[in-house]
């Protein structure tokens, strides 16, 4: 299933996957002069890339990070004579791409191998610079786009006031990437996978990550255990949150937010 909207020269594809008639979860593929920004997942593949086509050329697609809801599309796009273009490490993951498990091959489908092309820090399409940075935290692999004052952010901030955070996702590194990357650049706004937010919204990501990084120290530094600090802190979350919880074979949990900002490895 596909949502497009337009905002001037900028469109703005909502996708996932049709479970009779509902999706569980969206991810955004924008289009913009000719490139696409992220492919979207494989089980709304051809609805993504028929409507891109209807929307004019395809130049390039740039690859923000490997996981499925952003690459699962790619090999479609491949196909069709379309490059494809993503950090080296990324390239390396697509091309041996990691079996999912059975929950995410049900929201967004197991991602098929694909080639694509290595990029540095920066590329020419068309008219367009494009300058590209690494910004890791949420994937090792992870990189942004700046195209004129719009920055392309994949999964870099999935929400501007997280409860929740993925096995392996570094929030230290979420707020150093921010910090000394994105907040130094000129932009009025990001562009991500999950949501669209300006600076002012990003200062309050910040903030708001530095000021529960800072009450999570305290209670560790008075004995408390993590699961103590989760119940005092995360206690009330969105039913979204008990749901991730609930099917995610324990890739996603409230610890995991708290064991990161404590610079703790997560323990499933």
């Amino acid at each position: 299933m596909i949502k497009v909207r337009r905002e001037g020269d900028l469109y703005i594809i909502n996708a996932g996957t049709d479970l009779s008639g509902n999706v569980i979860m969206w991810t955004t593929i924008y289009y913009y002069n000719g490139i696409v920004i992220d492919s979207g997942c494989i089980n709304a593949a051809s609805e993504i890339i028929n409507a891109i086509e209807s929307i004019g050329d395809v130049k390039a697609v740039l690859i923000t990070h490997h996981h499925e809801d952003h690459v699962g599309a790619a090999p479609l796009f491949r196909d069709r004579g379309y490059k494809i273009y993503a950090s080296y490490r990324t390239v390396e993951i697509l091309r041996n791409p990691p079996v999912i498990p059975k929950y995410r091959q049900l929201v967004w489908g197991q991602p098929m191998p694909v080639e694509a092309e290595p990029i540095n820090h920066k590329i020419r399409v068309g008219d367009l610079d494009i300058d590209v940075y690494n910004a890791p935290g949420h994937s090792p692999d992870h990189v942004i786009y700046k195209i004129r004052d719009m920055l392309f952010t994949g999964d870099l901030i999935g929400s501007l006031k997280p409860k929740i955070a993925y096995y392996g996702e570094d929030y230290l590194e979420i707020l150093n990437t921010v910090e000394n990357t994105v907040l130094k650049l000129d932009f009025s706004r990001i562009l991500g996978g999950h949501i669209t937010a300006s600076r002012e919204d990003i200062k309050g990501f910040t903030k708001y990550l530095i000021d529960l990084k800072n009450r999570i120290m305290d209670l560790y530094r008075q004995g408390k255990s993590i699961e103590e600090i989760t119940n005092k802190l995360l206690s009330k979350v969105p039913e979204k949150v008990i749901m991730m919880e609930t099917v995610s074979e324990g890739e996603w949990r409230r610890s995991y937010l708290i064991q990161s900002l404590l610079g703790l490895k997560h323990n499933k």
